[in-house]
This record gives C-alpha cells, sequence and structure tokens, in this order.
C-alpha cells in the first residue's frame, strides 16, 4: 500500500462524496497508524488512544465517525475482547477501484446478455409475425375454402335427404299386405297391422310370402283347435308368426270324438201320431200310447 497514493485516492473520492470532519480526521489518523505499524492489515488500537489523537471528549463521538467509514465501506472493524483492544482494517483505494472495475465489468456483461436477450426476443417475434402473416395469407384462406365445401356439401346432403323424404313411399305400400290381411283370421286392428307388416317387410328380415304364409298357418290353427285368436298387429309386432313361418310351423291333430257347433246334442225320437191324437183329444187310446216323450222301443 502506498501512503501517499491512498491520500490522494481519498482526496479525490471526497470529491464526489461528502464525510464530516471528524470522520475524515479519524480515518487519516489510522491511515498513520497503519502506516506505522508496516501495513500489516489489521492494527489493534483501543478507543482512548484514538479520542486523544483526535482531541475528542465523548467515545459516542468516535463512535458515530467510526460507523460513518465502515458506512462508507473504507474500513473493517472487530469489535475486541476484556484484555484486548478493538481491531481496524483500511480498505485500500486500489483495492476499491478493482472491485469497482470488477463491478463495472458484470454490469457491462449483464447489459450485454440483456441486449443479446432482447435481440432474442425480437427475432422471436419476428418468426411468430412472419408465421402468423403466412398463415393468414395461406392457412386461413385454405381453411375457409374448406368450410365453405363442407357448408356446401351438408346443404347438399340436406337437399338430397328431404328429397328423399319426400319420395319416401307410404306406410303401407307392400303389395301382399291385402293377401295377408284376407288370410288372418281376426279383422281387427287394420291401421296397426299395416304399420307393423310395413315394418317388418321393409326390415328385409322375414320375405312377405312367409308373412302371408304365417297368416294362412294361424288361421288354419286357429280352426283346427278353436283357441282365441290374437290381434293382427300383435300377431307381428310380438313376433307370434315366428312359430308359424313355413318349415317350422305343424298342422295340429284333431282330437279323436271332438265335435263342433251344435252337433254336440242328441237326437230323440218322438211317437208323432200320438202326440197329434193327444192334441186332437183322442183319449184314453192316446194316453195309452204316449211315452211320455221317451220314444218306442
Amino acid at each position: 500500500m502506498n501512503y501517499l497514493s491512498e491520500i490522494l485516492a481519498f482526496e479525490q473520492w471526497l470529491e464526489t462524496h461528502y464525510l464530516p470532519v471528524p470522520v475524515q480526521l479519524l480515518w487519516y489518523k489510522l491511515m498513520y497508524l497503519c502506516n506505522r505499524s508496516g501495513w500489516s492489515g489489521w492494527m489493534t488500537v483501543d478507543n482512548l488512544r484514538l479520542m486523544a489523537a483526535m482531541q475528542m471528549r465523548r467515545e459516542a463521538t468516535l463512535i458515530k465517525a467510526r460507523d460513518e467509514l465502515i458506512k462508507a465501506g473504507l474500513i473493517e472493524y472487530r469489535k475486541g475482547r476484556k484484555g484486548s483492544p478493538n481491531s481496524y482494517h483500511i480498505i485500500p483505494f486500489a483495492e476499491r477501484n478493482t472491485f469497482r472495475s470488477g463491478a463495472e465489468s458484470v454490469v457491462k456483461e449483464k447489459n450485454t446478455f440483456r441486449s443479446e436477450a432482447e435481440s432474442v426476443v425480437k427475432e422471436k417475434n419476428t418468426f411468430k409475425n412472419a408465421v402468423q402473416n403466412r398463415v393468414q395469407k395461406e392457412a386461413y384462406p385454405a381453411a375457409e375454402n374448406g368450410a365453405q365445401k363442407a357448408a356446401e356439401g351438408a346443404d347438399i346432403y340436406k337437399q338430397n335427404r328431404n328429397g328423399n323424404e319426400t319420395k319416401t313411399p307410404p306406410l303401407s305400400p307392400a303389395e301382399t299386405f291385402c293377401a295377408f290381411w284376407e288370410h288372418f283370421p281376426n279383422k281387427q286392428r287394420r291401421c296397426l297391422a299395416e304399420q307393423a307388416y310395413c315394418r317388418l317387410a321393409a326390415s328385409g328380415e322375414i320375405p312377405e310370402a312367409d308373412l302371408v304364409k304365417c297368416a294362412q298357418n294361424y288361421a288354419e290353427y286357429v280352426r283346427l283347435t278353436g283357441k282365441k285368436m290374437c290381434f293382427p298387429n300383435n300377431f307381428l309386432e310380438n313376433r307370434v308368426f315366428e312359430d308359424y313361418l313355413p318349415g317350422k310351423y305343424r298342422k295340429p291333430d284333431k282330437k279323436p270324438g271332438q265335435k263342433q257347433g251344435f252337433t254336440n246334442f242328441g237326437q230323440r225320437e218322438y211317437d208323432y201320431e200320438a202326440l197329434e191324437m193327444q192334441l186332437l183329444g183322442g183319449g184314453a187310446k192316446g194316453n195309452e200310447n204316449w211315452t211320455g216323450g221317451r220314444g218306442r222301443e
């Protein structure tokens, strides 16, 4: 450390910084003591010696001046212990300038990095703007054309669909329904039966000729068994017809001794002459010949 160089640097520093006179005096006294100690780095000196060198009466004034030097970054301070005075270290201006140069270099590098980062961001924004412009020029028109074509296609499909709906035949166009209805034994609910017949025929699941045959087989089954008939729409919707499909239906056997209608009543024989004589008042002879309706034996 150069004594004269430090004093000149301190005076130059004071030109741009403010320190009270007692604080400046303390710096000079510490510099003097550091020079006498051979620039040992840290020097030990008690408060009373410094107060005497500076001709101060109050220790608080010394402490305040010392704190100002510490705050300004001109000295470092270590508090002493019992039997060991305080220690001081003067920070040379050469080191401060080196530190200042390093700090300035760091600030300069920081500014350079900031400038480079701003340049990167600017280039990124430029690239983003270029991409957006290209998308607006190329992608948006293509998307609009695609959307327009899709809308036109949807309109055409809708028109075709509406046209097909208007050309759809009525609900009961089946040519064979009349034949089905003619053979089916129960002639009720024709409208519902037509709707069920047309839905079944339109599905293509069962040929219409088989449905007509089912009606014939069912009529035969009802005639032979005498069972209660179902409605034609239930016959189709509940898929009762499946039991009467060709190849699946079996004609029921007629029960032996089964008679139909009024043929079940027994016939009686009467003596019509005796009845006539009784009605005409033929007397006892008619009464004798009357058998009470039991007939002759």
